[in-house]
């Protein structure tokens, strides 16, 4: 895809990845992601999405995404020097009582170049700086060694095994669960200025 011909606004960005708002006029994009088979290997829904669905989707999860308190924060991630949407990744099921959160992310296009990686720093950036949540909880089969990769080098730790929970392709899978904390990722940040 050419780069975006509407005016681009990122939230927060870095070398590989950025990180806007969700934008109606992606709709079609954000729906031929979800229901490429590649990307939904990862995923735990097996709902189809039409132009209309994506719509929805995108109405309600930026009204989640609001408010002082807000129960989600949707973003679309970029590919930061050409201002190209390739994925959508979120903070749900925001608590401010125990300052919680879950993450998930869905990389549509270019996977494999790191932009995931970077995204997902980037949203932990979010989750401990801007709302200043203490713990980021996310999910992931085993299969996927690349992800998981990407996300020890964010910070995530694996926390523990749910035994035959997910159901991927047909096939009964483990799901790990890892975990990023607040205190990890600022004394990572405070050593990265350091050193750099």
């Amino acid at each position: 895809m050419a780069r975006s011909e509407v005016e681009v606004s990122f939230l927060l960005a870095g070398p590989r990845a950025a990180l806007g708002p969700l934008r109606t006029d992606l709709a079609a994009l954000y729906a031929r992601w979800w229901n490429d088979r590649e990307v939904r290997r990862g995923l735990s829904s097996i709902d189809i999405w039409t132009v209309e669905a994506a719509e929805k989707w995108v109405t309600e999860a930026g009204a989640a995404s609001t408010g002082q308190q807000p129960t989600a924060a949707h973003f679309t991630v970029y590919a930061t020097a050409e201002a190209v949407p390739v994925g959508t990744l979120a903070l749900m099921s925001i608590d401010h009582r125990h300052r919680r959160a879950d993450f998930g992310i869905l990389i549509g296009d270019r996977r494999g170049e790191g932009i995931g990686g970077d995204a997902t720093l980037l949203t932990l950036e979010w989750a401990f700086e801007v709302i200043g949540l203490e713990n980021v909880l996310l999910s992931v089969l085993p299969s996927n060694q690349a992800g998981i990769r990407a996300y020890e080098k964010a910070g995530f730790k694996v926390i523990g095994r749910r035994r035959n929970a997910a159901a991927s392709t047909g096939a009964r899978e483990d799901e790990l669960l890892m975990d990023a904390v607040a205190a990890d990722f600022h004394a990572r940040e405070g050593a990265s200025r350091r050193d750099g």
